[in-house]
């Protein structure tokens, strides 16, 4: 099995060292890491990185201006490891490219983030889907959604399933609880979500809500 190149930002020492702690026994990943977007820019990835793991307060150039630049290419994916809460902050690290947003303190199921979005996915912790939700629903952003003309990618050709799964993103389950849920694997959970993906023209968790809301799902 390749192993999946990983890059990390990370100012601070003592946490960089809990994630290397959580990655580094993994056979199937190779590291490399960076204090600041200075050195990131200074010292780049001798091959291209399947994910970039940073924080948004980093010395110098924050984290949202290495995603402004990193994601220049459409294929690269990245994820956000803060303890910023600030709504300008996360939605403009979901604006500028990043696949997944997470708490620092939430290191017990990095590994199984970090799959998802190699895989395609988007993870966004629970409290700030719900931050992302209370936005989409505010009515000066937000005006009474129209359905699309019947010709166009709807709700209507999801299955029953992969709409149960949709509804349950919605509400911020993860795919290990989905699994759980269905009695099924987090391999065939995500297999699922990709199709939903795909069925609805989007690449991104943040766009699959966007267009549930447009179909008044919710």
């Amino acid at each position: 099995m390749n192993s999946i190149l990983i890059g990390i930002i990370e100012d601070n020492l003592d946490y960089l060292n809990s994630l290397l702690e959580v990655l580094k026994p993994k056979e199937s990943v190779s590291i490399s890491t960076w204090n600041s977007a200075e050195d990131f820019y200074s010292n780049p990835p001798k091959e291209e990185l399947q994910l970039l793991i940073l924080d948004i307060g980093l010395p110098g150039e924050s984290g949202i201006d290495v995603l402004k630049k990193y994601h220049t290419i459409d294929s690269r994916k990245s994820i956000v490891i803060s303890s910023l809460q600030t709504d300008d902050v996360i939605f403009s690290a979901i604006k500028y490219g990043a696949s997944g947003y997470i708490w620092k303190s939430e290191l017990d199921s990095l590994w199984e983030t970090i799959q998802t979005i190699v895989e395609g996915g988007s993870v966004i912790s629970p409290s700030i889907a719900t931050k992302v939700l209370l936005a989409f629903r505010k009515p000066e952003l937000n005006p009474k959604p129209t359905f699309p003309p019947k010709n166009q990618t709807g709700l209507e050709i999801l299955s029953p399933r992969e709409r149960q799964i949709l509804e349950l993103i919605i509400e911020g389950d993860s795919p290990q609880q989905i699994a759980q849920l269905f009695g099924t694997t987090i391999g065939t959970v995500r297999q699922q979500i990709k199709t939903i993906y795909k069925k609805l023209q989007v690449n991104t968790r943040v766009q699959m809500l966007k267009k549930a809301r447009l179909f008044g799902i919710f």
